[in-house]
Parts: C-alpha cells; sequence; structure tokens
C-alpha cells in the first residue's frame, strides 16, 4: 500500500519537457506515480530537508551546545582568577669562589740518628749526596 503523503521531484528530461527547462519542483499527491505531469518520464526525489521531528532534534542540540559554550567559558574564567600564580623562574645562584683553606704548618722533620760523619775518602771519587747516604768508604 502507498503512502498517501504527497512527494515532490524534479524532473530531469532537458531539452524536452518545459517543466525540467524551468527546473520546478513537482508535487505529486500519496498514491499517484512519481512521474512528470507533462512528459510522464520519472522524477528525481527532491530533498525536502528535515522531516517531521528533526527541528526539534536540531533545536534541542544547539540549545545544549549554547549550554556547554557558555558553562565552559563561565568555568575557565572563574577558575583562572583562582589559580594560583606560577612562581618566577628559579635563578641559578652566583658563583662564590672556593674558599681555600689554610695549609696546616709543616710538621717538623723527625730527627735523623747522630753518627759519627765520615771522613772524606782518600780516593776523592764520592760525591757530598754520596757521603749523607753514607755509601762511602772512610779511611781509618
Amino acid at each position: 500500500m502507498a503512502s498517501m503523503k504527497s512527494k515532490s521531484g524534479k524532473c530531469s528530461n532537458f531539452g524536452n519537457c518545459a517543466t525540467a527547462d524551468a527546473r520546478a519542483t513537482v508535487e505529486v499527491p500519496g498514491g499517484l506515480d512519481f512521474v512528470c505531469n507533462e512528459c510522464g518520464k520519472p522524477l528525481l526525489l527532491s530533498d525536502t530537508g528535515l522531516q517531521s521531528g528533526g527541528s526539534k532534534t536540531l533545536l534541542v542540540g544547539g540549545l545544549l551546545l549554547a549550554m556547554l559554550l557558555v558553562g565552559g567559558g563561565a568555568a575557565w574564567f572563574l577558575l583562572a582568577d583562582t589559580a594560583a600564580p606560577m612562581p618566577p623562574p628559579a635563578m641559578p645562584a652566583p658563583a662564590t669562589p672556593a674558599v681555600v683553606a689554610p695549609a696546616p704548618p709543616a710538621l717538623p722533620a723527625p730527627p735523623t740518628p747522630q753518627t759519627e760523619a765520615p771522613t772524606r775518602p782518600a780516593h776523592g771519587h764520592c760525591s757530598p749526596a754520596d757521603e749523607r747516604a753514607g755509601l762511602c768508604r772512610t779511611t781509618p
């Protein structure tokens, strides 16, 4: 059983149909064939926009979007004022010269055991350093 609702369409028989050349929309009552009244060719269903209930859905969706935008903007402004300010960037401490501790006083050298000082060898080939180390033979 055909729908009793009327449909609208456009004829595409350009050059042979005055309705198609005029790009006019043809209203066809429900239950009749969906053809052009002038030439009898099938019509192309024209977009009639939103069907029943579609405008209500669009209106509700638009209102929800507007409420979200207004609420989000208000929250952003309110939270921006109460947010803690960011601390200034930390500056590195100025370089200070390193404090050098004074060297402890030098300890006196341990006492060397006193021995009999060797006498200079007769041959004269011993250096004073060798004499201090005790490497030279002494004459009796």
